[in-house]
């Protein structure tokens, strides 16, 4: 039904990037059709792109059960269960069939969901119950943000045909018209955008350039887990990444432990930190999950369970636990009782797999017309029709004019050797610094204690972050013997070994991400 609505597979021929939005991901059967039809009359270049809202998401076994009446669609269904993300609120993109498709589910209440989405949908599935059983998802707040969304002359079709729905389209500037129903029902609605787009307020100097087409160049400049994760993530989009990596293989850590950082759910880096985690976790080619212990201060237990209790995240991604368990996690004895993530893991650069890597030290970029132009050290200089900026701290001499409020703080990460105590530790543990277990191949295993936090002035100081800070590790070590003290005093003498290295950190701790501010065109 919404496949003949929308004028498919007709209305995405010729178009490289295809972008379809839906209310009511529902069993995702919609989807599997759409999935189906297009793979199998759309350019093997072209990328597909499906936004789809859900109030209420299914248990796994409730697609599964669902899909078994649709064998026609059985290896598409089975993708897609096992790339099905965690029942828990926000956003979850998910990359299917080889990249070339892309399904972001959107899991909350629609005119929620609806406002905090910025897309441009080519057509739209108006799935759902009728508006006297979900009145939610047909009123004017919803109506205009489909306005919003819409590229000009945008299709729609919906299984309802109720007056309440027809007016509040045609009134937000879609053209409606009814059409015969489907499955017993006489009649249903289609019909397309036809309107001027709809202002989004935002202001000028952080409005988004016109999107690149596929097969654009792009130069990623920083060869860490961001500039890494971001050219696979462009490469998978269907435009060309080149990482350039400046080779400085000491400028970052092998590995670091991907854990679930709680914070208020109502504040932006509470949400923008649990969404950053599923992201990741969602993500193939990592290393298993390890877990990993938090032991924050006692009265501090009750409010991360509140939170994570509204997150949705209580039960498989975080559980508070007492003292014996938290103790039989470990594998020595703990102080308290605390929260364990079972999902948390290491990773690190190396983790994340690219296809293009050259090593090359970026001195400077300029404005090419079109595009940029990248300047090397040693001369020479290559043009790109865009760039992603991932060196860090770097990341701001490389821009004229720099980038405001991106700073560089240095830590240090201490190398310790095993004690017959230690040796047990079987999984890391966080209490304000944190501490993991061995970690590395053979007699060069070691014991991790990190980390230090110390604002670096780049220009004043220069590459003085490189060498170890004995402070730094006295610090260290001191955190460390208010959990653990036999530990803590074991390696007091320990030699001096580790890693040191500059962080990119911003005001509110939340990352940079997006186009640079144009100020002085406005």
């Amino acid at each position: 039904m919404f496949l003949d609505g929308i004028g498919g597979p007709e209305v995405w021929q010729g178009r490289p990037r295809f972008t379809v939005g839906e209310l009511g991901f529902g069993t995702g059967l919609n989807v599997l059709a759409l999935w189906d039809s297009w793979r199998r009359t759309a350019p093997a270049v072209a990328r597909l792109h499906v936004v789809s809202v859900e109030g209420f998401p299914l248990e796994p076994g409730d697609l599964a059960d669902a899909h078994a009446g649709f064998p026609e669609l059985g290896p598409l269904a089975a993708e897609l269960r096992a790339a099905y993300p965690r029942r828990v609120p926000g956003f979850h993109r998910l990359r299917l069939d080889g990249g070339r498709v892309a399904l972001t589910l959107l899991f909350g209440t629609v005119g929620e969901m609806l406002k905090k989405l910025t897309a441009r949908i080519d057509v739209w599935f108006l799935d759902g119950f009728a508006p006297r059983r979900n009145p939610e998802m047909w009123t004017d707040g919803v109506f205009r943000q489909l306005a919003r969304l819409s590229a000009p002359g945008a299709r729609v079709a919906t299984f309802s045909a109720a007056g309440t729905v027809r007016r509040g389209l045609a009134a937000a500037g879609f053209v409606m018209a009814k059409r015969p129903g489907f499955a017993g029902k006489l009649e249903c609605l289609a019909g397309r955008f036809d309107a001027a787009p709809v202002d989004d307020g935002d202001v000028p100097w952080y409005a988004a350039p016109p999107p690149l087409g596929p097969g654009a160049a792009v130069a990623v400049i920083g060869g860490g887990i961001a500039g890494r994760a971001a050219a696979r993530a462009l490469a998978g989009e269907g435009f060309h990444p080149v990482l350039f990596d400046a080779g400085d293989a000491a400028a970052q850590p092998e590995r670091v432990l991907m854990s679930p950082r709680l914070a208020g759910p109502d504040d932006v880096y509470g949400r923008f930190m649990a969404q950053a985690f599923l992201q990741a976790e969602g993500q193939g080619g990592l290393p298993p999950a390890s877990g990993a212990l938090h032991l924050p201060a006692a009265a501090e237990v009750p409010r991360l369970q509140d939170f994570a209790a509204r997150l949705g995240w209580d039960g498989g991604l975080a559980q508070s636990v007492d003292a014996k368990t938290a103790s039989d996690l470990a594998g020595i004895k703990t102080p308290r009782g605390g929260m364990w993530y079972p999902a948390a893991r290491f990773a690190g650069p190396a983790t994340v797999l690219v296809s293009a890597m050259r090593t090359a030290r970026v001195t400077g970029l300029s404005l090419a017309d079109p595009g940029w132009r990248v300047a090397f050290e040693g001369g020479g200089t290559e043009t790109f029709d865009a760039v992603v900026l991932a060196a860090g701290p770097w990341s701001g001499t490389l821009v004229p004019g720099g980038i405001p409020g991106l700073r560089a703080n240095r830590g240090q990460l201490c190398h310790l050797p095993a004690t017959a105590a230690s040796a047990r530790l079987r999984l890391p543990v966080s209490f304000g610094g944190h501490i993991t277990p061995l970690t590395g191949a053979g007699g060069g295993a070691v014991h991790v204690l990190g980390s230090s936090y110390r604002r670096w002035d780049l220009a004043d100081q220069g590459d003085g972050w490189r060498g170890l800070d004995a402070g730094d590790m006295t610090s260290a070590l001191d955190g460390l013997a208010k959990v653990f003290p036999d530990l803590a005093g074991a390696w007091r003498k320990a030699p001096l070994k580790g890693w040191a290295g500059l962080r990119a950190t911003t005001a509110d701790h939340l990352p940079f991400v997006g186009p640079l501010a144009d100020v002085a065109g406005y």
